[in-house]
């Protein structure tokens, strides 16, 4: 079964990401796209559907590529119509809107799965099962851009708003918590420069340092791991080219979980857990 996928979004990540990775296949096909913007959604490059509500007649899935705030309200739409979804980072831009879209999930009983994009890269998988075979003390790890002070952001209101904390910040708490176990609780002290400290289940502790206002840094996104038998490290910058196989996986595993009707281990229940921790930030 080739699953239906509609995309909701039009902006330069759905174009960039979303639309070619799932009009790729062989486990999918890009049914067609929604905007709130027609212009852009003519620029993708797939039939346009005129409603948000036409979309869900035409499509097993929904891929979501629209603000939190856009994404809360028609990812429950989604579930209530019956379509499996494929949700964005934040889920919402609070905790109870992304309550809301997870127990409407939940109820629903449909498929979810959220896009942590470095949680399909054949580098951090390798990563973190090397973490999981190994006793660790605790870790480190900063995600360094210049995206908000060279203007990549500038038109994204919900960045702005949010910062580097809602945009980058699920990446990192997401990979610090896979790698040392769950996130209990979390404190925070900068602005400019989020230092983030994280206590995990089991007694582990960990450091994250954010920051989208480093001039000449381009992106820079490191995890050091450190307990009884050494260190592993991991620098993102040494995964370039991986963008192929990590597409591949995602669709490959979003096709899957919709054709057997099932959730995903990376579901909404992850991007409620993930949004309480920036909530406590």
């Amino acid at each position: 079964m080739t699953v239906s996928v509609g995309l909701a979004g039009a902006g330069p990540w759905a174009r960039a990401f979303h639309a070619p990775t799932f009009a790729a296949g062989p486990e999918t096909r890009l049914a067609g796209v929604w905007s709130r913007d027609p212009g852009n959604a003519a620029r993708v490059g797939a039939p346009v559907f005129a409603t948000f509500g036409e979309l869900l007649e035409r499509c097993d899935a929904v891929v979501f590529a629209v603000p939190p705030d856009v994404q809360a309200t028609l990812a429950v739409r989604a579930a209530r119509a019956g379509r499996a979804v494929l949700l964005e980072k934040p889920l919402a831009l609070d905790v109870a809107a992304a309550g809301r879209v997870a127990a409407e999930i939940e109820r629903a009983g449909v498929p979810s799965m959220l896009t942590l994009t470095n949680r399909f890269r054949p580098g951090v998988r390798a990563f973190l099962r090397a973490c999981a075979e190994t006793s660790l003390y605790g870790g480190r790890a900063c995600q360094l851009t210049n995206e908000f002070r060279d203007g990549t952001f500038a038109h994204s209101p919900w960045r702005t708003t949010g910062g580097v904390l809602y945009n980058t910040g699920p990446h990192g708490l997401d990979l610090l918590d896979a790698a040392l176990g769950t996130i209990k609780e979390v404190s925070a002290a900068g602005s400019a420069v989020h230092m983030l400290t994280c206590l995990h289940e089991g007694g582990a502790v960990s450091q994250l340092t954010l920051s989208g206002q480093v001039p000449g840094v381009g992106k820079r996104t490191i995890y050091e791991m450190y307990g009884p038998h050494g260190e592993l490290r991991l620098d993102l910058a040494a995964l370039a080219g991986d963008s192929e196989p990590t597409r591949a996986a995602l669709r490959a595993e979003f096709a899957a979980a919709v054709r057997e009707w099932r959730p995903h281990e990376i579901d909404v229940n992850r991007g409620l857990h993930l949004q309480k921790l920036l909530a406590a930030v």
